[in-house]
């Protein structure tokens, strides 16, 4: 029996031999690019797909036969955004022999050089590296060297491959939902598994955005990926790059692209990772640390039902300048406990702390019920507090904020590091208010704004859609500009704030050239929202003045902005007004009416820039309109009337000098004018009638202790120019001494000239009249003692008569003057050159 067994032995191995030599024999003359179109008709009736073979199929002999082709390219289904879904600059294809007797394509090693894959989905969220064998045929258009062998539905064909490797390739992944591609450039990579059905050991050399990377990943098998199984398709992997090492565990849906795993790792520079998110700003935040459990997909932000996460010292100078972060933590040790948050860091030398309790992470996913979310957070820093309490309601879809914010701020000037510029030092500051969002707008409810100085109070809502507007009413007790002012000084010096300009030589401003400026006046801003504010302020104390119940009621509408009432209670009477501006129209107009018997004329000056060269209480009577983009445009076309008047006070003798001085000095009344101090000012007064721009000034007044002045005239105020005759008077002993002038020229620097033979006539027998006719120093002095004749002017007061003409009034009964004596009064020579000359 041995002896029989043995030759059958012999007899199976001599057929074996001769087998492989007859099949060797085959392989050694079977030419494989004969059957080119066969290849390419199984893969379409296995996939579904057009596989193309340009190049030439060469083939090594071996128990399991190499295929090396060149130039292919894999087809992608109808509706996706190119032709193919891959081409190759060549493949190797190593295919075991006996599976394929069984209809079964065992892929032993498959080796892809220079691929270009791009893997995506359509706009229906269906993903091209799903195969779907032909029902019949091949893809229309394209022949083949057989046919199938039936029609009807076919069995697939299972393709299996035990070994994947990259060389010099790119995968690309679109969505065409979004049409964003994300590609990856890769350098080498390799996948085995050890049967179809098998996990995939994968690693990876690639890099992103120019940044090299590597991973190491264990996924599942070929056969769920091909097939795209609805089955949660696990990866394990570790990720290297950058010095950060970041570790996933989870699973991937090949259908839906849901995800749900944990991720942690350690990253020693946010920044460094800009590269692989270009679309999203990173901060420098170093030494991370995480541990998050996850779910998300396809347009879903991460949901986290666990989450850890420290950062370390980290320079946030390009977030804010002079921001650094000591330390940041966050956790959450489950999705149904509150997350906490703590953190410390300075700017600008001033350290502050971040500590609370925020909400679940169950709250914050996008499936999450509407439900409550808790925010309960303190920051300090130099001594203040500022605590934000409250509810925030549908936190992941559309939040309804319900928050309380207090602050407590002993000295606000010590938080300017923290603001990155100066602030005032004002002291004990305490803020509250109730902070909502309805409909997307921010509302202040309750808002309480008090310092020693200054307090306000009341309600305050924005809406930013369709249309911003701003609702406010607001309240004050008592606002001290004057302390506010004083509170103000230190921070215009402090270290980083803004440097006070230099005052000019002398004490004196300088101004623009013009009166008017050009600069146009914001009306596209009322164009683009809407507001309704109301302001009651108690009392208002500026320079030393109170006053008292200020009421202001603006209302902007389409462009059509009213100011009414606009009202207060001032030192010497109420001040009353509307104002209205309309820009809705493509040349905006502006009306003002105002009556002000008593504004503070030190404040005004100081307010526009002036120095304080007169004070008293300034009476406006206003009511003009004009159109224009521009204060100068404005002026240009104004209509209506002004009054301006002032019953008493101080003016600066420098205001006349310089106006007058030179002119006088001609004539030889140098001290007329005083270079410095300060004269009794009896009264301003004047009009002002305007018509589209053209002014009518008349009457025109002054009267000081140093010297009485009227006149009349206009003003063009579009060219800025005046044409004033002024008649400035001054009592020397018992002479009246009048010179008169013509004022012509730009209103910024006119040219003040002595009028002639205005002088001759209303200077008969008087010093002035004397030079301007040339006389004789001898006939000056008996010029002097001669008969006052003045022409045109009256010995009696004219502030009466010129402050009811400024105010509108009629004009008060003339005194009763007493008739002139017969005799002149000379008086004593000497005195009356005392009194020139003084």
């Amino acid at each position: 029996m041995n002896r029989t067994f043995r030759f059958v032995l012999i007899g199976i191995a001599a057929l074996v031999v001769i087998a492989v030599a007859g099949v060797a024999a085959v392989l050694l003359t079977f030419d494989p690019n004969k059957y080119k179109p066969d290849i390419e008709a199984a893969v379409a009736r296995s996939t579904g797909r057009t596989l193309t073979l340009n190049g030439k199929i060469e083939m090594q002999v071996g128990l399991t036969p190499t295929l090396h082709v060149a130039d292919v390219a894999f087809s992608n289904p109808p509706g996706f955004s190119r032709p193919q879904m891959a081409t190759l600059g060549a493949l190797d294809l190593q295919i075991a022999l006996l599976p394929l007797i069984s209809g079964q394509i065992q892929i032993d090693r498959l080796v892809l050089i220079k691929p270009d894959i791009l893997l995506e989905t359509n706009a229906a969220g269906q993903p091209n590296w799903t195969m779907t064998p032909a029902s019949s045929g091949t893809p229309a258009g394209k022949p083949t060297g057989s046919s199938p062998s039936s029609a009807g539905q076919r069995k697939p064909t299972q393709v299996s491959v035990s070994m994947l490797s990259i060389r010099d390739g790119q995968v690309g992944l679109r969505d065409d939902r979004t049409g964003k591609v994300t590609t990856v450039a890769v350098k080498t990579l390799d996948a085995q598994a050890a049967s179809p059905n098998a996990p995939l050991h994968v690693t990876m050399n690639g890099s992103y955005g120019g940044k090299a990377f590597d991973v190491v990943a264990d996924t599942g098998s070929l056969t769920a990926l091909q097939t795209g199984s609805n089955a949660p398709w696990p990866v394990k992997l570790a990720l290297s790059t950058l010095g950060a090492k970041i570790a996933a565990d989870g699973s991937v849906g090949l259908t839906t692209q849901n995800y749900d795993g944990t991720v942690s790792g350690t990253v020693p520079d946010l920044a460094a990772f800009a590269p692989f998110v270009p679309a999203v700003p990173l901060p420098s935040v170093h030494d991370i640390s995480f541990n998050a459990k996850l779910t998300g997909g396809p347009g879903k932000p991460p949901a986290f039902s666990v989450l850890t996460a420290h950062a370390g010292a980290s320079d946030l100078g390009a977030m804010a300048p002079g921001l650094t972060l000591s330390a940041l933590d966050i956790k959450a040790p489950s999705a149904d406990q509150p997350i906490q948050l703590s953190a410390q860091g300075s700017r600008g030398g001033v350290g502050f702390a971040l500590n609370g309790t925020l909400g679940t992470l169950s709250a914050l996913r996008p499936d999450a019920k509407p439900g409550p979310f808790p925010v309960d957070l303190t920051v300090t820093g130099a001594g203040a507090a500022v605590t934000v309490k409250g509810t925030i309601v549908n936190v992941a879809t559309k939040p309804a904020v319900d928050l309380g914010v207090t602050a407590q701020i002993p000295d606000l000037a010590a938080l300017s590091g923290l603001a990155g510029q100066p602030l005032p030092p004002v002291k004990q500051v305490a803020f509250k208010a109730n902070v909502t969002n309805p409909n997307g707008g921010i509302q202040l409810k309750g808002l309480s704004l008090t310092s020693p100085d200054a307090d306000l109070a009341g309600d305050l809502a924005l809406v930013l859609a369709p249309r911003p507007s701003l609702t406010a009413n607001l309240t004050s007790k008592n606002i001290n500009l004057d302390a506010l002012k004083v509170a103000a000084k230190p921070a215009s010096a402090a270290p980083g704030g803004p440097a006070s300009k230099p005052a000019p030589p002398g004490g004196e401003v300088r101004h623009d050239t013009r009166i008017f400026p050009d600069t146009p006046i914001p009306f596209d801003m009322m164009r683009k929202a809407d507001a309704d504010i109301t302001l009651a302020v108690g009392t208002l104390r500026a320079d030393g003045a109170d006053t008292k119940s200020l009421s202001v009621h603006a209302v902007l509408k389409d462009a059509r902005l009213t100011v009414s009432p606009l009202s207060a209670d001032l030192p010497a009477g109420r001040m009353s007004g509307t104002i209205t501006a309309d820009a809705s129209k493509p040349t905006p107009a502006v009306h003002i009416q105002l009556r002000a018997p008593g504004l503070a004329l030190k404040s005004l000056l100081a307010m526009t820039g002036e120095p304080p060269m007169a004070s008293g209480n300034l009476e406006v009577y206003a009511d003009l309109g004009g159109e224009g983009g521009s204060p100068h445009a404005i002026a240009s076309t104004l209509d209506g009337t002004l009054g301006l008047a002032v019953a008493g006070g101080t003016l600066d003798n420098r205001a006349m000098g310089s106006v007058l001085g030179r002119v006088l000095e001609a004539v030889n009344l140098l001290d007329l004018v005083g270079k410095g101090g300060s004269s009794e000012l009896r009264c301003f007064a004047t009009r002002v009638r305007a018509n589209h721009g053209i002014a009518a000034i008349d009457p025109l007044v002054l009267s000081s202790s140093l010297l009485t002045m009227s006149g009349s005239g206009s003003a063009n105020l579009g060219a800025e120019t005046l044409d004033l005759g002024l008649k400035p008077q001054v009592r020397a002993a018992a002479t009246t001494v009048v010179v008169p002038l013509k004022v012509t020229g730009p209103i910024r620097g006119p040219s003040v000239t002595v009028d002639k033979l205005g002088a001759a006539e209303s200077n008969i027998g008087t010093i002035a009249g004397a030079v301007a006719g040339n006389a004789t120093p001898l006939g000056i002095v008996g010029g002097m003692l001669g008969v006052d004749k003045t022409l045109g002017l009256t010995s009696g007061d004219m502030c009466p008569s010129a402050l009811a003409a400024a105010r509108g009034q009629a004009a008060p009964a003339p005194a009763k003057e007493q008739a002139p004596s017969s005799k002149p009064n000379l008086g004593n020579p000497g005195a009356i050159l005392k009194g020139l000359f003084r």
